[in-house]
């Protein structure tokens, strides 16, 4: 008779990939978890299965990491902002660890406050759909001295359930330099 799954296990693998900027091959994560190596190949084939992980083979190495939605990879973003443009919620830590930034970066602030005067221009896209309560669109490199990108962001205007603007929701999209 087969085995019952262990939940527990199954939630570890998933929150230690959560937290990984990179991917893991099953040694590692049987390392740092502390389970059996078999077993976390075993958990990660089902995840697999489900489609909630996804391998990438380099030689002989099975590379494991969530699996890439839109929104946690390394080439999509969401954030919401309030009416004076600043981060209310961020999303996206794959695309922003690239640049050496977290979801906290920007929390509480706007763009330019977390990274200069220079993302000013960032800041106007969004005050501007709050005030006309159209959308608008950035494009700006963003650069660090870990990454540069060319980041397209579409605001789009936030409503509450009485039809007034609360601020933006933006979606970025991260275009590799090269």
């Amino acid at each position: 008779m087969a085995k019952e799954l262990n939940a527990k296990i199954e939630s570890k693998i998933m929150d230690y990939l959560k937290k990984r900027s990179e991917q893991s091959s099953i040694t590692e994560i049987s390392r740092d978890l502390d389970i059996g190596r078999n077993t976390v190949a075993k958990y990660l084939e089902l995840l697999k299965f489900q489609g909630l992980v996804e391998q990438r083979s380099i030689g002989q190495a099975k590379l494991w990491s969530l699996t890439h939605t839109p929104f946690n990879s390394e080439k999509y973003g969401v954030s919401i902002r309030d009416k004076e443009g600043r981060h209310v919620y961020s999303y996206g830590a794959k695309a922003l660890s690239k640049f050496g930034f977290s979801e906290e970066t920007f929390q509480g602030k706007t763009t330019s406050e977390a990274l200069g005067e220079e993302y000013s221009d960032v800041d106007v896209k969004a005050l501007e759909t709050v005030n006309t309560m159209q959308p608008t669109v950035s494009h700006k490199t963003y650069k660090t001295n870990k990454h540069s990108s060319k980041v397209t962001q579409y605001f789009f205007p936030n409503f509450n359930e009485n039809n007034k603007v609360t601020g933006t929701i933006s979606f970025a999209v991260i275009s590799e330099i090269k």
